[in-house]
């Protein structure tokens, strides 16, 4: 009985842990929304993104906003066929998801850990960083101010998560290094 008990209290410690375990503020820095040179339109998808592919070790997500060995930066508007086309092209396997649903695929992936790029007021996306237990609270990480992480309840965060339509969201499909086992990752370089 003994170690059924120990692995029990270990995953417990897991999932508390992943929803505590913040990226360092000078991370979310990095990814601050670009403009495209050629048209001035926002690139807040790929800021998103980028914030959650530093998070899970996945460089293909980190770099999209940059020139890398992984493809030319990805500047400017986007919309789910443009994400699901570059990341085909990346090799990032994602999770695009679409409607009513999106809140309830956002709250499991937040347990788990994960960082999810989610619409969010008027045609733009951010970054969801963590919830309640109870999905009671988001915290959520703009990237035009991305130095502050913000709390908001849960009405507020379903609200304007759908506010531009039903609401999208876009998860990396990887374990990537679990947050619980990084106390604070490396700082990569651009």
């Amino acid at each position: 009985m003994r170690p059924l008990t120990t692995i029990l209290v270990f995953a417990c410690t897991l999932l508390a842990s992943a929803n505590e375990w913040r990226m360092p503020q000078a991370q979310f820095e990095r990814f601050r929304n670009i403009p495209d040179p050629k048209d001035g339109s926002g690139s807040c998808v790929q800021a998103s993104l980028s914030m959650c592919g530093a998070h899970h070790g996945v460089p293909q997500a980190e770099f999209l906003l940059v020139d890398s060995e992984y493809g030319p930066a990805e500047l400017g508007g986007s919309w789910p066929e443009r994400v699901v086309r570059y990341s085909q092209k990346r090799g990032m396997a994602i999770y695009s998801i679409e409607g009513s649903d999106s809140v309830e695929w956002i709250e499991w992936a937040l347990l788990r850990g994960c960082y999810v790029g989610i619409t969010y007021g008027q045609a733009h996306m951010i970054c969801a960083v963590a919830c309640g237990e109870q999905g009671e609270w988001f915290e959520i990480v703009d990237n035009n101010y991305p130095s502050e992480v913000r709390r908001v309840d849960r009405d507020t965060f379903i609200r304007e998560h759908r506010l531009h339509g039903g609401g999208w969201c876009v998860i990396l499909d990887t374990a990537g290094p679990p947050p619980w086992a990084n106390a604070q990752p490396a700082e990569r370089l651009r």
